[in-house]
């Protein structure tokens, strides 16, 4: 099979017309508009983690982060519903190799799904029966398949490990057999279009999902070791979205800065001794958020290579650069805010949307402040409360 032509940060600037000429309708319907999902399905974007094995791109962390990074800054929903679809491919890699050869070896693919809140599964010959609502679910009505979590559980409800804690069977659906609610009414992010599907009691193969515990490499197309690096690179694409963003905010920050005369002022807004101050600092805050992201996935990906997973306190580098980045993009972007005077409060404000977008995705319990606790307490040699430091 050939392998994907790599994109790079000029593929995705290329789609910024056709993108930006779809993000207001996006916004107004709470969903990603057909033509962009196509654009970036032509272009390879969502193959840039598929294996090569299996026609993708197989890019190293930073090259594939820095797309992510310029679709944010060309549109926030844009550059989240890459990083979520393209994050995801990689859990494909603990199915059949039958299995994850069909869900992934056409180039039409676009993977997508929710791991919250768990649905249910209850195991029966050749498979389970599955049944949940979950949330989160950003352009799944435009995905191939759909991976979600679930319970193992019987009549009784969820079934306990010998540790006291539930099994967690991870099953990948057909978007034809789910059903789609209208939920994703939000502050920002509303072009992701993140909303809940529902399934009752649908039979799924066994060989359409797997337990999740503890992984081992796995031989094959997702052996290299790009798939070794855990899952704590999802929250560095998050943060990576985030750093996105607020380059984003101050891209649009500097052309209104250079034409807005502020009420009863006779000087421009960059002519303000306090806003070349914010401005300084977000700039700051953005550089350091982006620089700690790509040093740290390049030690990530170095130490990755003679065969050892990150998993454990050795996801605590990277899981403290992804809540740092966002932190500080979140920082960078209210900033600017501040700064844009009541500009910055009206609807058709370019701003206003990014602050927005920056504070939705600042809630996303993966890179939230709450991981610092959790990272913190594997500084200090305690266990961390994160289950998936873990995996």
């Amino acid at each position: 099979m050939t392998t994907l032509a790599r994109p790079d940060r000029q593929t995705a600037a290329e789609l910024a017309p056709i993108i930006r000429a779809h993000a207001a309708r996006a916004e107004a319907e709470r969903a990603m508009a057909p033509e962009v999902m196509e654009a970036l399905r032509a272009a390879g974007i969502f193959q840039m983690w598929t294996p090569a094995a299996l026609g993708g791109a197989e890019m190293e962390p930073n090259a594939a982060l820095e797309v992510m990074e310029e679709l944010a800054r060309i549109d926030p929903a844009t550059g989240w519903v890459v990083s979520n679809s393209v994050f995801i491919t990689m859990l494909y890699q603990f199915l059949p190799e039958s299995t994850y050869r069909e869900l992934l070896g056409d180039r039409d693919a676009i993977v997508a799904g929710s791991f919250v809140p768990p649905g249910l599964a209850r195991e029966v010959d050749g498979g389970y029966r599955v049944s949940g609502n979950w949330t989160f679910g950003s352009a799944s009505q435009r995905a191939t398949s759909l991976v979600t979590l679930n319970l193992l559980a019987d009549e009784n409800g969820p079934i306990l490990g010998e540790d006291g804690s539930p099994t967690s069977v991870v099953a990948f659906l057909d978007p034809a057999d789910v059903t789609f609610l209208d939920t994703w009414h939000t502050l920002g992010l509303r072009g992701t279009g993140s909303t809940n599907f529902t399934l009752e009691d649908h039979f799924v193969a066994e060989d359409h999902t797997f337990r999740l515990g503890p992984w081992e490499n796995p031989p094959g197309p997702f052996s290299g070791p790009l798939y070794r690096i855990g899952l704590i690179i999802d929250a560095t694409r998050i943060a990576q979205v985030a750093v996105g963003i607020a380059q984003g905010a101050l891209d649009e920050f500097l052309e209104l800065a250079g034409s807005k005369v502020p009420a009863y002022t006779a000087s421009v807004t960059a002519d303000r001794a306090t806003v070349q101050e914010r401005v300084a600092r977000a700039q700051a805050l953005i550089q350091a958020g982006r620089h700690t992201l790509a040093a740290t996935m390049t030690e990530a990906y170095a130490a990755v290579q003679d065969g050892r997973r990150i998993t454990g306190a050795a996801c605590i580098p990277a899981g403290l650069a992804a809540t740092f980045a966002l932190t500080a993009s979140v920082e960078a972007v209210e900033l600017l805010y501040e700064s844009a005077g009541s500009t910055a409060f009206r609807d058709e404000s370019p701003v206003q949307k990014r602050f927005r977008d920056i504070q939705t995705i600042r809630q996303n319990a993966i890179t939230s402040w709450s991981r610092y606790e959790s990272l913190g307490k594997m500084i200090l040699g305690r266990s961390s409360d994160w289950p998936f430091h873990q995996l």
